[in-house]
């Protein structure tokens, strides 16, 4: 027992102390974050319901095809004047119980397969359903990796500020001991405190952002907000580019790999069948019935016996007509026709907004590149000029109006080169998103 005892303070003081630094060295990749999303997400989710709602219809268009079964036990009790059961007469002032049992079945035999194309209507409705679960775990994933990617570019960018308010702070330093001496003038004292204080605001600005990233990145992956995790970092740029696709290349790609159009071709399908289905109501419909019944009378013999000598057993067909039933059947086949021209536009619509949006892609990639190159360019030369001002404020050859208009444009260009670097990643992987490509997670 004591041993026991000992064994299990061991074990909670291990999981105790293992628990927090798991924690607090747990790193989120992009991968675990779209699998989270494919697992917690609220769009996900709701799509999978909805899923599973249409495959029960389809199960249910199947089983119409089977034949009904009910039975039907009644027991009778009257007092005063009513009907013998067993002669048909009036009796006065009397007590009867009796009572009745039946079993019925019945099956359509023709309904103008009308059940017929609602099982194929609803399978094409299951599949749209399955399909548009796909696109939304797609739409997550693509979703995922660019709040991702922002909150990377975000974080970089604190960075990116922080290390240049420590250079503005370097020279206020270096310029309050020269105030005090003496030997710096007052208005290059107070323009780089200036600075400092704008700098740090700008700091507090790129912390905000970050932070706001960092909540759209656990709204997405619907878990609570945790300051604590950190997002592992992505390759330094893009991989070298391939054979480029073409416009049209990557609109085909697309609509083979992709779920957006086969969803819609689904549904339309889908519309299509509900279209003859409503159509065959005005056919006529058979069905064949079924039974058997007893009855027994109180007081006329034992229960057992009398449902045993009263079976009766029925067979019969009934042909029904449709002749006039208030336009229903018209007025239905109104609506699905509607149902088919709505399923037709959306259809076209979805066609031309993926190829509006690839040709996009594709563009929106190469200004990314061509932003990116620029600014690595254009940083080499502001870095460069601020070293040579920052030697000559240093020097007194130069104020600070110069010295501060040189460090703003190397440090707007570091800032764009760093956003820069992370708008070519997700230009990329948006091109890779239509190509097919964009990873999903482990779930199926």
């Amino acid at each position: 027992m004591v041993n026991y005892i000992r064994h299990m303070i061991c074990l909670v003081l291990a999981l105790g102390l293992a628990s927090p630094a798991t924690f607090a060295q747990d790193t989120l990749t992009l991968e675990r974050c779209i699998q989270l999303a494919m697992e917690q997400n609220l769009d996900v989710q709701q799509a999978r319901i909805r899923t599973q709602h249409q495959g029960i219809n389809l199960r249910q268009a199947k089983h119409n095809l089977l034949p009904d079964l009910s039975a039907r036990l009644s027991h009778d009790f009257q007092v005063g004047r009513n009907i013998d059961p067993e002669t048909n007469q009036y009796l006065n002032n009397v007590t009867t119980r009796s009572g009745s049992q039946n079993l019925s079945s019945s099956l359509v035999l023709f309904d103008g397969l009308r059940m017929f194309r609602s099982i194929t209507q609803q399978a094409y409705g299951y599949r749209a359903m399955q399909l548009d679960e796909q696109y939304a775990r797609e739409q997550v994933a693509l979703n995922v990796t660019s709040v991702y990617i922002q909150a990377l570019a975000a974080r970089d960018v604190v960075a990116q500020i922080d290390s240049l308010a420590a250079v503005t702070r370097r020279q206020v330093e270096r310029s309050t001991v020269l105030f005090e001496q003496g030997s710096a003038s007052p208005g290059d004292y107070y323009d780089l405190k200036g600075q400092y204080a704008n700098d740090l605001n700008s700091l507090n600005d790129a912390k905000n952002r970050l932070n706001e990233e960092l909540v759209n990145l656990f709204r997405l992956i619907n878990l609570p907000y945790n300051a604590e995790v950190k997002l592992a970092s992505l390759q330094e740029l893009p991989l070298a580019d391939t054979d480029a696709s073409t416009a049209e290349q990557l609109y085909q790609t697309a609509a083979e790999r992709l779920s957006v159009l086969k969803a819609v071709d689904n549904w339309e399908k889908e519309a299509r069948f509900g279209l003859k289905a409503a159509r065959s109501s005005y056919l006529p419909s058979l069905s064949v019935g079924a039974g058997l019944s007893s009855s027994y009378i109180h007081g006329n013999g034992s229960y057992f016996d009398q449902v045993q000598d009263r079976i009766g057993k029925g067979l019969g067909f009934t042909l029904s007509i449709p002749i006039l039933n208030r336009l229903q059947v018209r007025n239905n086949v109104a609506r699905a026709k509607l149902d088919v021209l709505d399923a037709e536009n959306i259809a076209r619509t979805r066609r031309n907004e993926l190829q509006q949006t690839t040709s996009q892609v594709l563009f929106n990639l190469e200004a990314a590149k061509n932003r990116y190159r620029n600014l690595v360019d254009q940083v080499t030369n502001y870095t460069e000029s601020f070293r040579v001002a920052e030697v000559r404020f240093n020097a007194g050859a130069i104020n600070s109006v110069e010295f501060l208009i040189a460090k703003n444009k190397m440090d707007n260009a570091q800032a764009n080169l760093v956003i820069a670097r992370y708008q070519w990643h997700l230009r990329q992987r948006i091109v890779d998103y239509y190509n097919g490509e964009l990873l999903m997670g482990q779930v199926e």
